[in-house]
Order: structure tokens, then C-alpha cells, then sequence
């Protein structure tokens, strides 16, 4: 998936994008009342794959209602990162179109023009 294809999604659905520094993460959702923004470490995020992967797993976040803060319990932290991932694989990496691919041949991933 293109970059520009995840930021029409962010524009779709109302996120804001914010690069700023980070500690301990390349990326971070922060949902606050009714505001939802993506923050990337752009220092940390310098290719588009990068920039990609983080924006598919923290969208994965939005799309799972899985936030939590930074005192919550280690096993519930685990649980809502497996419940984004779950969300963003679904969304970004469709279980039928990779079967396609396969049978196609594909065995590796691979950058499609």
C-alpha cells in the first residue's frame, strides 16, 4: 500500500497526522475525547516502508478502539497491541487477495509497481 493511499485513510477518517519526537517508539495513536492523532518519530521512521508499517499498526489501533496509556498492565498491553494487529491485518493485508498472490507464484514480499 502507498503512503498517500494511508494518509487519504487518516484524512478519511478525521486523524491527525503529527510528527514529533519520541521516546521508546517509532509511532504513537493518542485518542483524546473526540480527537484521534498518529505522532511518528520522523528521526526514528526515515523510509516510506517504515513510515507505512507504523502508520498500518497504529491504524490498527483506531480501527480496533484498542488505546490504553502508559499505566496500563503489562498482559493488557499485549492483548490490545495483538487486537490492533489483528484490525490492521484485516484492513491493509486481506487474507483472500494474499491467497491469490500466492497461487500466483508469490512467495516473498515483494515491492509491486
Amino acid at each position: 500500500m502507498k503512503t498517500s493511499d494511508l494518509y487519504q485513510k487518516l484524512k478519511k477518517e478525521n486523524i491527525h497526522y503529527i510528527k514529533h519526537e519520541l521516546l521508546f517508539t517509532r509511532g504513537a495513536i493518542v485518542h483524546y475525547q473526540n480527537i484521534t492523532a498518529i505522532v511518528i518519530d520522523d528521526k526514528q521512521v526515515q523510509t516510506s516502508v517504515s513510515e507505512n508499517t507504523v502508520l498500518i499498526q497504529e491504524l490498527g489501533h483506531y480501527l480496533a478502539n484498542a488505546y490504553y496509556d502508559t499505566n496500563t498492565p503489562y498482559e493488557l498491553i499485549r492483548k490490545l497491541e495483538h487486537k490492533a494487529d489483528i484490525k490492521a491485518w484485516e484492513e491493509f493485508f486481506p487474507y483472500e487477495e494474499i491467497k491469490k498472490l500466492m497461487k500466483k507464484g508469490l512467495t516473498t514480499a515483494t515491492r509491486v509497481s
